[in-house]
């Protein structure tokens, strides 16, 4: 699509909205689409309206769609007509929400078909002056800690986001950026705004399996990107396996590599290094809430020097960590990562007292722990809310993680308090295993043994099972909770009421 092209759709989509949806300035209008050029336009069309855009997580069901539209009380739906079936079900209960567009070939009665307003819309310009304060989007978390929350973003503040992740990762009108990841996430869609602001070109490739993507990334002549930690393991693994040879693939163009979205593997790190020496790669580290993917950086020349570090503010922003009284944490003490600048949220939207929490003096409170090292370097420790706490000693899972993702044979590991009648919780670690391989609990003790991890840290209890993540690469964690802490909690329970 080109940008003229680009202009015309996303007029033709606000003029309708505007004139046919009656939207005006302040509305909500959810979008539940897959990555598209569609996804992109209606975005935009909605900025351009004065409307606050609200993109969900595909992988929403009918009872979390619900949720987000009582939250919002969005007065317009766009909908793929993959999610047609989930959406069907609540719209009796959303009175109201009176407009839905649907995308795609087979549109319901009772919706709009897309094609329509693009095949017939009027071009004429739309756009609505705003000011920097106004509400622009409502995005809502992935859910790991919680039910998902919906993120106030302004008009103001994604365009300092923008602006900000254009000036630290040289992205611009020459850029060919990748956006491999779904633009519900905050990662994906503000990594592309430098493209978006200077008429670059963002290249979302619609296969993940490494070689359809490698080869999207050489024919494009991509310039870099951000992809999650699963995604771009993929990749390295097909290429040490020789299953991909890079010979084949021009590569001439890539200027740099993000990865993030969770803590990185030093392996996973080193690995690329080895295959790509000449390849700038950083650690990218950022919530929804701090303005997404960017807020910290550790750049290719500290990255392996300070292994598993998320580097340090980039431009505009501030970070510090602070112990539980307030003040300022010391040289390699854990606290909470506390964020300041332009870029954070506005609010949470319709949750003063939630915001009131996060948000205090300015500086928003991540809720994630952290710790820096005498030049300033921050490092991850691990979510403030998946702390273990056995007998009184605090464990990181992270740092667990961290190190039996390094064994040969494993392929993903998750980390979680596991009930205990005396500790409370001791440490259980789900692990998936590469394909083809087998292992032993011994080889986990004794690898965590062999790494340096005290003993209280070893895992106790070991679990053989796929690791559930979501669509942004962050591990599920509740679910997992769910599956198997929940019942072993109920059970133990039982055990004590019966004494």
């Amino acid at each position: 699509m080109t940008w003229a092209q680009l202009e015309e759709q996303t007029n033709k989509v606000a003029n309708y909205l505007v004139n046919e949806c009656g939207i005006r300035k302040g509305d909500v209008v959810q979008q539940l689409l897959m990555n598209s050029i569609e996804w992109y336009v209606t975005y935009m069309a909605v900025l351009k309206t004065g409307a606050v855009i609200s993109p969900l997580n595909f992988r929403f069901a009918s009872g979390d769609i619900k949720y987000a539209c009582d939250v919002t009380k969005s007065k317009v739906f766009i909908v793929g007509e993959a999610f047609v079936p989930r959406l069907e079900p609540i719209m009796k209960d959303i009175g109201y929400c009176s407009h839905y567009i649907c995308v795609g070939e087979n549109t319901p009665p009772s919706m709009k078909a897309y094609e329509e307003i693009i095949a017939e819309g009027n071009t004429s310009a739309a756009t609505v002056d705003m000011a920097d304060i106004d509400m622009a989007e409502l995005m809502f978390t992935s859910g790991t800690t919680g039910a998902p929350k919906p993120v106030c973003h302004t008009h103001g503040t994604l365009f300092w986001i923008g602006i900000g992740n254009a000036l630290t990762y040289n992205e611009g009108h020459r850029s060919v950026y990748l956006s491999p990841h779904p633009f519900y996430h905050s990662g994906t869609l503000f990594l592309s705004f430098p493209c978006y602001i200077a008429a670059g070109k963002i290249l979302m490739p619609m296969e993940l399996a490494p070689e359809q993507y490698l080869r999207s990334i050489a024919d494009e002549r991509c310039t870099g990107g951000w992809n999650t930690v699963p995604t771009w393991a993929d990749l390295i693994s097909a290429i040490k396996s020789g299953s991909i040879n890079l010979v084949d693939y021009d590569l001439s163009a890539l200027r740099h590599i993000e990865i993030g979205a969770q803590p990185v593997p030093y392996a996973l790190l080193e690995d690329s290094k080895k295959i790509f020496p000449g390849l700038p790669i950083a650690n990218i580290y950022g919530i929804t809430e701090g303005g997404g993917g960017g807020t910290l950086n550790c750049y290719d020349e500290d990255i392996m020097k300070k292994p598993g570090s998320i580097g340090k503010a980039t431009a505009f922003m501030e970070a510090k960590i602070v112990q539980p009284d307030g003040g300022e944490a010391p040289p390699y003490s854990v606290g909470e990562l506390l964020l300041k600048g332009p870029r954070l949220m506005k609010e949470y939207a319709f949750n003063p007292e939630m915001t009131a929490k996060t948000i205090i003096d300015d500086w928003l409170y991540t809720g994630d722990l952290a710790f820096k090292d005498e030049e300033g370097f921050i490092f991850f420790a691990d979510r403030a809310k998946d702390l273990i706490i056995r007998g009184g000693e605090n464990i990181f899972p992270a740092e667990i993680e961290d190190a039996l993702r390094k064994h040969p044979k494993v392929q993903d590991v998750a980390v979680l308090g596991y009930p205990h009648p005396r500790l409370v919780e001791i440490v259980m670690a789900i692990v998936q295993v590469r394909p083809g391989e087998t292992m032993t609990e011994d080889e986990v003790i004794g690898f965590v043994k062999e790494k340096g991890l005290a003993k209280y840290k070893w895992p106790e209890k070991i679990v053989w099972a796929e690791v559930l993540r979501n669509p942004s690469g962050k591990i599920e964690k509740p679910k997992l909770r769910e599956i198997y802490v929940k019942p072993a909690k109920e059970a133990m329970e039982k055990e004590f009421k019966k004494q």
